[in-house]
């Protein structure tokens, strides 16, 4: 049996459906028709690290140890890039299938790790080499598919360029990788199969439904005819990490705690700069119309970069570090939803906690709609041995919103700038192929019951430290993994990962991206 799990970062019904509805999109509405297709929960927040490995290991990011692209030692009072492939914990579940696997393109698995097949890694990471395992891998890739990992010009991509060169780059990343997966399955020789097109998501954050968006989608159902008609495949699941939905507003949480008097901040190297006129947005631009930006951020420390404010004076990650009087604040917030508290006494501590949750409940926008789906306490959140180092507390964003986690902003409000586009908590699941029932119901898919499912799918135990359920309503009735009882094993190795992460620009990736504002 064979077994592709093909994840589409950011993909969402709410996007796609009208292109389906219209005949775009004709392999994805053969594939919701005869398959299995849902809404499926992402965990929170909702954001490629960590929700690709919840997806591979099946736990919360309590387990994981890493909750969003940045974790705040408070201890330490520093702000650390966390997505690295050995800042995870756990186990991937092919590893725990008994054959061989290809793993392409997985988001936050670099460096990659040995295993019984081949590994090709994704970012953040890999801006050189040696993103594949085995090492040899590389150069197969660059000859045959004249492979990479990211666009060359991603720092030139503009939510007002729709002309821009890197969208070419993007589609042309598209393309190889269903080009490796498909040459890899046509060898018969894997078990299952995983592949993420990664920049998919990052076209919608830039451009959310524009035809830009709309021909990847075409480029990438064209390929999924291809997939499906490939006689070595068995099973197909779709699935993403999470949603995506348009931005109408963006929220700025630190600059709510700081006028609330939570967050307190003091001049910087930032500030120095933002009044001789040096920011990013005039700086970057020459520096990458004359070629020489990553020459740039190669040469300078990753620290010195960050100090560049933004036209508002704004900074993020190390600056956001440095300016951030950490005796006298209270609490400090990530992007995208992560708050902690800086209190130690834990009785303080709740009591602050529920003094800030009942606070954040009640904002609206200027339009008067709620800012947050949820407010949600970092207990009611996660589980697992490293949640005292999580976020206390875990904003949701309503539909529409966009949490932005830098600091310095003189107002709390603003309009999108970077992106159209933000996540959401409901991605895609489609599950089609010979053992899977059509007609099942499958409410309330979570990304974590994907890999206990392709466990049981495979004739392998579950290791009950996963936080997901194998949906074996999935399965066609007196189909082979219908008629197996499910079986769960208390016994699971950790996964051992390189902890030596060679040095990358990945903070200056992710700002081109849009994470690190």
């Amino acid at each position: 049996m064979t077994t592709v799990v093909l994840g589409l970062d950011g993909g969402c019904f709410e996007l796609i459906q009208p292109w389906i509805d219209d005949g775009v999109l004709p392999n994805f509405a053969a594939l919701t028709e005869e398959g299995v297709a849902e809404d499926m929960q992402s965990c929170l927040p909702p954001v490629t690290c960590p929700n690709w490995q919840c997806y591979a290991t099946g736990t919360n990011p309590g387990k994981l140890g890493v909750f969003w692209w940045e974790a705040v030692d408070r201890d330490a009072q520093k702000i650390e890039n966390r997505s690295a492939a050995g800042d995870f914990d756990g186990t991937h579940y092919w590893r725990l299938i008994d054959g061989s696997t290809a793993v392409i393109n997985l988001p936050t698995s670099y460096p990659p790790s040995e295993l019984n097949g081949i590994h090709i890694a994704g970012g953040p990471g890999a801006e050189q080499s040696g993103y594949t395992y085995p090492a040899e891998l590389e150069t197969e890739l660059r000859e045959q598919y004249d492979y990479a990992v990211h666009p060359e010009k991603m720092s030139l991509l503009s939510r007002d360029a729709p002309d821009n060169p890197c969208i070419d780059e993007i589609y042309d990343l598209i393309d190889m990788r269903f080009d490796v997966l498909e040459d890899e399955l046509s060898t018969g020789n894997y078990e299952t199969i995983h592949v993420t097109v990664f920049y998919l998501n990052v076209l919608q954050h830039f451009y959310w439904d524009w035809n830009m968006v709309k021909q990847a989608w075409e480029r990438i159902d064209k390929r999924v005819g291809n997939l499906v008609e490939n006689e070595e495949l068995d099973n197909l699941f779709v699935m993403s990490d999470h949603g995506s939905n348009e931005i109408t507003t963006t929220f700025r949480i630190n600059t709510w705690l700081e006028e609330n008097g939570y967050l307190h901040t003091h001049s910087g190297i930032s500030d120095y700069l933002h009044r001789l006129g040096i920011t990013k947005e005039r700086i970057r631009p020459v520096l990458a119309k004359i070629g020489v930006e990553w020459w740039a951020r190669r040469l300078l420390p990753e620290r010195v970069q960050m100090y560049l404010p933004d036209e508002e004076g704004s900074v993020n990650k190390s600056a956001k570090e440095d300016v951030i009087d950490w005796e006298q604040s209270t609490a400090i917030a990530s992007g995208q939803g992560p708050v902690y508290l800086l209190v130690d006494d834990p009785a303080e501590r709740e009591q602050l906690a529920n003094e800030l949750m009942e606070a954040l409940s009640g904002i609206t926008d200027n339009q008067g709609q709620p800012v947050f789906d949820e407010v949600l306490s970092g207990d009611d959140v996660y589980t697992g041995e490293h949640l005292d180092d999580g976020p206390d507390i875990v904003l949701n964003q309503a539909p529409g919103v966009h949490i932005e986690g830098k600091v310095g902003s003189d107002s709390v409000f603003g309009s999108p700038s970077k992106w159209r586009g933000e996540n959401k908590d409901t991605g895609m699941f489609i599950a089609h192929g010979s053992d899977i029932d059509g007609d099942a119901d499958l409410a309330d898919m979570h990304i974590l019951d994907i890999a206990p499912t392709l466990l049981h799918l495979h004739g392998e135990d579950i290791p009950r430290q996963m936080d997901g359920e194998p949906r074996t309503e999935l399965f066609l009735p007196e189909s082979e993994p219908d008629k197996r009882a499910v079986a769960y094993t208390d016994s699971i190795a950790q996964e051992a990962r390189r902890t030596e992460t060679p040095d990358q620009d990945v903070t200056g990736r992710l700002e081109d991206l849009g994470y690190m504002e």
